[in-house]
């Protein structure tokens, strides 16, 4: 900063000024400030002065130019003429007496002459950095224009979020045209009723700086629909607190997941009770019968509806599998495996089991690992002759860890393991065991790992990868 007065003279430097020119502040003191612009410049510097000292208002103006050492340039300095300098000027302040400071607590007289003015160095980009900053906003142009999501800029005025330019997408999501909304305040065109404390929260944390997440009902053209919302404050340097609203339509997702979860609820509750009512009647027909036909029909009743009810429980468990929202935890892979084979011994004890484990595996998948491997397990024992073998082998890869789960029986029907591995059509899932195998699927590659299937040498194997959790990764 420096202030000259009416003659164009320095009366004070800052030793920040005093620096583009490689001097000490007090050399400049004093002298013209035309000694220190560069040959050819001065008239454009001056009659910025001039338009300055001519307002009626505390307007200020910039103007082009380069600083140079002067004539006398060991006197002020060394340094070289420097391009690309802007200087703003405005009126000086310090008329009433009392003085004008320089930042550092030093303060000089203002005297009574109203035609001084202050100046400043505003330095722009190097040409290499001004051209990083055009690729970046045209790349940012180019991103704003073509996402599908709606997204809104919006500076906060008072409490309201007023639009300063919208996307195509948030054209056609909302059904609004930007010239309708632009100006106006986001909230009036948006925010239902009942939604207003919450958009003013989220405007409050938007004006203290702070990103917003959510999912939230907004008013469309055409009614409500449901959005994931992020909102991103960002500030220009100004002083003033902008912000951008990104709204990604969830609607159709999100009543599908709904119509899923009554739908699916109301299936297993009244297919439990209805196939227990036809269990129970097959059971007494069976009682009741001398005729060996009769059994055997009822016989046929009963064993297909205790296998729709297996495919019920599936269903169950797998629903509170698929619910179950808590984060991934540390479990290991090892326990995990010999607590789910125990019990299995017992029930198949013609089976054998052939477990090759390490002492421990620490892997990322949480409880609902047992989950996915019962499933796997109960397959290899479930579809196969009395006598099968069952191999589990887990071990430690470079960053994965593998748990590989084989057996000699016929091996998983294309028609099941085809829909679950192969990207098959799912219309073609017809069995229970397909159902077990979509948990298994669905539990691993939710904590980031994935799920094989081999058939090979008479042997089927099912391997499930994932992510190592003992700081390996």
């Amino acid at each position: 900063m420096f202030v000259v007065d009416a003659a164009g003279t320095v009366i004070h430097a800052s030793d920040e000024f005093a620096a583009h020119l490689g001097a000490d502040a007090a050399a400049l003191r004093g002298r013209p400030l035309s000694d220190f612009v560069g040959d050819g410049d001065w008239p454009d510097v001056r009659g910025t002065l001039d338009a300055v000292r001519r307002a009626s208002g505390w307007e200020s103006l910039r103007c082009r130019c380069r600083l140079s050492a002067g004539d006398d340039g060991p006197a002020v300095g060394d340094a070289p003429a420097e391009p690309d300098i802007e200087l703003e000027f405005a009126p000086y302040r310090g008329g009433d007496g009392g003085g004008y400071g320089d930042g550092d607590g030093d303060r000089f007289d203002s005297g009574s002459d109203a035609n001084r003015v202050v100046g400043a160095v505003c330095r722009e980009p190097s040409e290499p950095t001004t051209a990083r900053l055009h690729t970046e906003r045209d790349r940012f142009d180019h991103l704003f224009d073509l996402i599908d999501d709606a997204v809104i800029e919006f500076e906060i005025v008072g409490i309201e979020p007023v639009v300063r330019a919208v996307n195509p997408g948030f054209e056609s999501v909302f059904g609004y045209d930007a010239d309708e909304i632009r100006g106006e305040s986001l909230n009036d065109f948006i925010v239902p009723p009942d939604a207003d404390d919450e958009a003013v929260d989220f405007d409050q944390r938007t004006a203290d700086g702070k990103a917003n997440h959510a999912v939230v009902t907004r008013q469309t053209a055409w009614g409500r629909r449901e959005f994931l919302y992020r909102g991103i404050p960002y500030s220009r340097g100004d002083g003033k607190q902008y912000g951008f609203s990104i709204y990604s339509d969830i609607t159709s997702q999100r009543r599908a997941r709904e119509h899923l979860q009554v739908l699916q609820r109301v299936l297993r509750h009244n297919l439990r009770n209805e196939m227990n009512v036809v269990l129970g009647m097959a059971e007494e027909i069976r009682e009741a019968t001398a005729d060996s036909h009769v059994d055997h029909a009822a016989a046929r009743i009963a064993a297909h509806t205790e296998t729709l009810l297996r495919v019920s429980e599936k269903a169950r468990t797998a629903a509170a599998v698929l619910d179950d929202q808590r984060p991934d935890e540390v479990v290991d892979a090892t326990e995990t495996v010999r607590a789910v084979v125990e019990p299995r011994r017992t029930r198949f004890p013609a089976a054998t089991f052939d477990l090759d484990l390490p002492p421990s595996l620490p892997v990322s998948v949480g409880p609902k690992l047992a989950q996915a491997l019962a499933n796997v397990v109960e397959n290899a024992l479930e579809h196969t002759p009395e006598d099968v073998t069952v191999r589990i082998e887990a071990k430690r890869c470079e960053n994965d860890a593998t748990l590989r789960v084989s057996d000699d029986g016929d091996g998983i029907p294309e028609i099941e393991w085809a829909a679950v591995f192969a990207d098959e059509d799912i219309t073609q899932l017809s069995h229970g065991s397909g159902l077990g195998l979509w948990v298994v699927k669905w539990v691993v590659e939710s904590a980031g790992g994935r799920v094989d299937y081999d058939r090979r040498n008479g042997w089927s194997t099912v391997q499930l990868t994932l992510p190592l959790a003992d700081g390996s990764r």
